[in-house]
């Protein structure tokens, strides 16, 4: 997986060492619903647009791409996704704020719909792992399995 750093010279592109249970899902999972592909992460600035966070953290970008797998329209929700990072969290998404193809707070796959967009995160400057994670809700209110990826930074 490459990782695209925004610095003051420019971008940097990192290499992650890949936690990979599974090679043939190494930056994917498919849930009962969906199927979701985390396409590339993005580490920025403290500042993203007009917003700037604290010197001791930064924007991270997760760029995915959700595939309904279902004859059903899925209800799809912001907080369905949540990551950790250097065992902290977990931490939802933001707030939709304006990023070009920042996945609003709330939206629907149609049967067999594929959109793209990205999930924005406030994590730690000095984050060396991090784990994007799904747990599955039913209407019932019983969780389901939960998925991960993980991934180490190298700075």
């Amino acid at each position: 997986m490459e990782i695209i750093a925004h610095e003051a010279s420019g971008e940097k592109i990192l290499l992650t060492s890949d936690y990979c249970p599974n090679p043939a899902m190494k930056n994917a999972f498919q849930t009962q619903f969906f199927t979701c592909s985390l396409r590339r992460i993005e580490l920025c600035n403290q500042k993203l647009n007009d917003y700037t966070v604290s010197q001791n953290a930064r924007f991270l970008l997760l760029h995915l791409t959700l595939r309904n797998h279902t004859n059903e329209v899925i209800s799809m929700f912001k907080e369905d996704f949540y990551i950790r990072f250097d065992g902290e969290g977990p931490y939802e998404a933001e707030e939709e704020f304006g990023v070009m193809h920042q996945f609003p707070d709330t939206y629907a796959l149609k049967p067999d719909e594929e959109k793209r967009g990205c999930l924005v995160f406030i994590i730690a400057a000095n984050t060396k792992r991090i784990t994007f994670s799904y747990t599955e809700y039913f209407d019932d209110e019983s969780e389901g399995k939960t998925y991960r990826l993980k991934y180490e930074l190298k700075h």
